[in-house]
């Protein structure tokens, strides 16, 4: 997982190794690399043409590649193998010299790709690399490549100004999710130091492999092997204490071949070299640093990564080596050793030694014991325990030196010992690559009400103090849930069903969601004494069901609900009836002096009367009194539960109003256990602007909990486009005061981007401006079939037509609703826009298929229901 988004990059020229006339042996991952060409108005000529590239390809970057991924004594064959693809002889022409950073370098990259496959005839390219070779630009790097990850099967690379295969070598690197092998070079000649003034991070100066910027064989470090999968998380060993480790060589195959420690906030991964007499290294350890420097402690001609935002805690793709011997890197030249047979960390806290015989080195750790006890726990509110998963421990009881082991509490002052859950939605990170933390949730409790403390224990031994005692209450039963359904009451066309089925004896109802084939919650109920569904006379209401108690336990389900009437005439009367009024569209029979009106049903019942009252009996027997009324509207005067065998309903009375019988038809099946996930914590929610512009797009409550809504880079503020449809022009961009776009994601998404905006303009007269503009812009690209890049590069639209549009989007004056296929080939890919103005107010809900996937038309009905909601807000009504 990459700490932060960058793309690998070289930036300077790199000395290329005379060919070693080595042809490819094909194996099982046998991978083609492609070869074209750019050009543009008074570009230079390239250095190396694309046919001699392309023979470069097949002997020398493969014969490296073949040569990192082979192992001593490897009984697995994942040898990787870079073959010679196909040549675009003609280069590829563009308006104007290549882009060398930002944005623009990435649609240079992405669409001379799609040009470039387009004029070769190749439709699928989901298993194939792209070489693009282009002149001089002025750029300060000779090779850019996206990173892409250890399963990638393609990539991009760009050469600039270069024909070297060492440079094609180190950007198919980034291409498995490789980042720079860098140095950390301390002025004061230490070997090791804290990131600051004296010690600084060299980018691509740890020149002990292929991912640093001189050219060089030597096989990839440990933590790139890692990275790749190469070797297993058992082949590295972590250390928390003193002791011995033995270490098998860097390329070998078997064996402990890394170690990783821990001091303090630093990180290092330790690793043995064999001599090599082709390389100047001696034969000892190399120590690399995981923790990542301040940008103000970078070293490195590429602006980019000077300006780029601080690495956050994820585990990264870079490394630093430190210096234990001679080893010096000066303008992009090297000399001297790194490795050392012993090494100690700039706190003095570990010291190696290693001892080397026959191909193994044996490592002695030394450690300062530690024997401070982690920080005392804190509880958070017992009134947020709402969800199984929710963590009882407030952030920040890490412990400072190793990890925590173990968990105890006292339950009413009786010491027990209570079992960790894992840290929900964990990645790792530098100070924990591999072990998940341990913390407690609610689930971990016992059940009962009781006074609750803990404490914890860490690897060492260490135990914290007790933590303040909370009184708690945990139940653990789920609730119980039948389809039993009863009308509560009749509006118009919309019928409200109350959930009579659902309930819970411990901590009672509080959530009760229908969700749709995407996710979409289409209803919901808080009500914690009987949870309430609508539904439109004559509909079918479907989904999946989820009920939660107040403590997050559920019961999930497919549900189906309906409802029809049995009318009043339908009824057996004795006494003098006249046709009453009509109420929501349905027809009444008055009663005059004492009548009565006879049903022949079953089970669940609801009897629907006007003004008077009644007795309702079955089989003979009173079972309800109907209230006294003068309300004359329809009303549920009485529910009745009859039974399985059909039986006689009678509504006696004298001077009321009956309307018939209301009959609830209901099936609840399939039904499993689901726990209730906590909600993600939004901090952008805090603005108040933020917090008003949430209420018109995707929030929390509109999808069920597997979805994560979240904003996406730069959505709060107007620094991103809004309008981009097809690359065309918006002035009225400038005219946007606030903006909020967030991102829907799950595991295992159907959806590349699924995502709604909210903007203001300054007036309704700006919106109405965009408005105009967007469709400008859209009928020029049904027209063209699509748009010509900022490079010149063609990008293919196929726009469908979106047919069965419902009512309640917005006026077609002030909509936009699009369905494009965009590409084609293995890239092509879906898209579903709907852009909806009102006033000074703009929503958009984009959703995106992945290559080579379509939405049906079941899909699209789903997400313009969805717009249906948004309009809604939009029109005044936000939720």
């Amino acid at each position: 997982m990459p700490m932060r988004k960058r793309v690998g990059s070289l930036v300077v020229l790199v000395f290329a190794l005379s060919a070693l006339n080595l042809f490819p042996a094909i194996a099982s991952d046998t991978r083609p690399v492609d070869v074209v060409s750019v050009t543009w108005p008074g570009a230079a000529a390239i250095p190396s043409s694309v046919q001699q590239i392309s023979k470069i390809i097949d002997s020398d970057v493969n014969a490296r590649w073949k040569a990192f991924t082979t192992l001593v004594g490897d009984t697995k064959d994942r040898t990787v193998n870079f073959v010679s693809g196909d040549v675009l002889d003609t280069p590829i022409e563009i308006k104007s010299s290549m882009a060398c950073s930002g944005t623009a370098a990435s649609t240079f990259m992405y669409g001379v790709r799609n040009e470039a496959y387009k004029r070769l005839g190749i439709s699928d390219f989901s298993k194939r690399y792209l070489v693009i070779v282009a002149p001089e630009s002025g750029c300060v790097w000779s090779g850019r490549a996206p990173l892409g990850s250890p399963t990638s099967t393609n990539g991009i690379i760009v050469l600039h100004d270069s024909g070297s295969a060492f440079v094609i070598t180190h950007e198919l690197g980034h291409t498995f999710g490789l980042g720079h092998t860098n140095f950390l070079r301390c002025d004061s000649k230490a070997s090791d130091g804290a990131w600051g003034s004296d010690c600084k991070a060299v980018e691509y100066g740890g020149v002990v492999d292929v991912m640093g910027n001189i050219d060089t064989q030597s096989r990839l470090n440990t933590y790139h092997q890692w990275r790749m999968g190469l070797l297993d998380d058992s082949q590295v060993k972590q250390v928390w204490q003193s002791g011995s480790v033995e270490l098998s060589p860097s390329d070998f195959a078997d064996g402990v071949r890394a170690i990783y420690i821990r001091d303090g906030q630093s990180a290092y991964w330790i690793e043995y070299r064999r001599a090599n007499p082709s390389l100047n290294y001696k034969e000892g350890l190399v120590v690399f640093r995981l923790d990542p420097p301040p940008v103000s402690s970078i070293v490195s001609p590429n602006t980019e990564d000077l300006t780029a935002k601080e690495f956050g805690t994820e585990l990264g793709t870079d490394v630093w080596m430190l210096n234990l011997d001679n080893y010096s890197y000066v303008l992009s030249q090297s000399s001297g050793s790194m490795t050392s047979l012993s090494a100690t960390t700039f706190t003095g806290n570990v010291v190696l030694n290693a001892q080397v015989s026959a191909d193994k080195a044996m490592v002695v750790i030394t450690r300062k014991a530690d024997v401070t006890p982690p920080p005392t726990p804190i509880l958070t509110d017992p009134q947020s325990w709402n969800v199984p998963s929710a963590e009882i421990i407030e952030s920040g009881y890490q412990d400072a030196d190793t990890e925590i082991s173990s968990f105890q509490g006292t339950i009413n002052g009786v010491i027990t010992d209570i079992k960790a859950s894992e840290v929900a939605n964990w990645y790792p990170t530098y100070l924990e690559p591999f072990t998940i933390p341990k913390t407690l949730q609610v689930r971990d409790l016992p059940e009962g009400t009781y006074e609750l403390a803990i404490r914890a224990t860490d690897l060492a031994g260490n135990v914290s103090q007790w933590s303040d005692p909370v009184k708690v209450t945990i139940d653990r039963a789920r609730p119980v849930v039948s389809n039993d359904f009863r009308l509560s009451s009749i509006i118009g066309d919309q019928l409200s069903i109350a959930w009579s089925g659902a309930k819970d004896a411990g901590s009672g109802i509080c959530l009760t969601n229908i969700v749709n084939n995407e996710g979409v919650i289409t209803q919901s109920s808080s009500d914690s004494k009987l949870p309430t569904l609508t539904l439109n006379k004559g509909q079918i209401l479907s989904g999946t069901a989820q009920v939660f108690d107040c403590l997050g336990n559920g019961v999930t389900g497919d549900l189906s609900v309906s409802s029809t009437f049995v009318a009043a005439d339908k009824s057996t009367r004795s006494g003098k009836w006249s046709p009453g009024n009509t109420s929501s569209g349905i027809a009444s029979l008055k009663c005059s002096g004492k009548c009565s009106a006879s049903f022949t049903t079953n089970a669940h019942a609801d009897v629907l009367v006007g003004a008077g009252s009644a007795v309702v009996s079955v089989g003979g027997k009173a079972v309800a009194n109907i209230s006294d009324s003068k309300i004359t509207k329809v009303r549920v005067g009485a529910s009745i539960d009859v039974g399985k065998t059909k039986r006689i309903v009678r509504v006696s009375g004298s001077n009321f109003t009956i309307f018939g019988l209301g009959l609830v038809t209901s099936t609840f099946q399939n039904i499993n256990n689901l726990d209730r996930l906590p909600t993600l914590n939004d901090l952008s929610l805090l603005d108040p602007e933020q917090s008003a512009l949430a209420q018109y797009g995707f929030n929390s409550t509109d999808l069920s909990q597997e979805w994560s809504v979240y904003p996406m880079e730069g959505g709060t503020t107007t620094d991103g486009a809004t309008l981009d449809l097809c690359n065309g022009s918006y002035p009225s961009e400038l005219e946007r005061v606030a903006r909020r776009q967030v991102i829907a994601n799950k595991k295992d998404s159907p959806y590349t981007f699924l995502s709604t905006e909210v903007v203001t303009y300054s007036s309704a007269a700006a919106a109405q401006q965009a408005h105009k503009e967007l469709m400008k812009a859209f009928t020029q690209c049904t027209k063209d079939k699509g748009f010509i890049d900022a490079n010149g590069v063609a990008v293919p639209y196929v726009f469908k037509e979106v047919s069965n549009i419902p009512s309640g989007v917005v006026d077609a004056g002030n909509r936009l609703i699009i369905r494009a296929q965009i590409d084609s080939g293995s890239q092509a890919r879906e898209l579903l826009g709907i852009y909806q103005f009102n006033n000074e107010m703009f929503t958009g809900l984009y959703v995106m298929t992945s290559p080579e996937k379509t939405m049906s038309d079941a899909q699209v009905q789903s997400w313009l229901q969805v717009a249906i909601t948004m309009a809604s807000r939009l029109n005044g009504k936000a939720a």
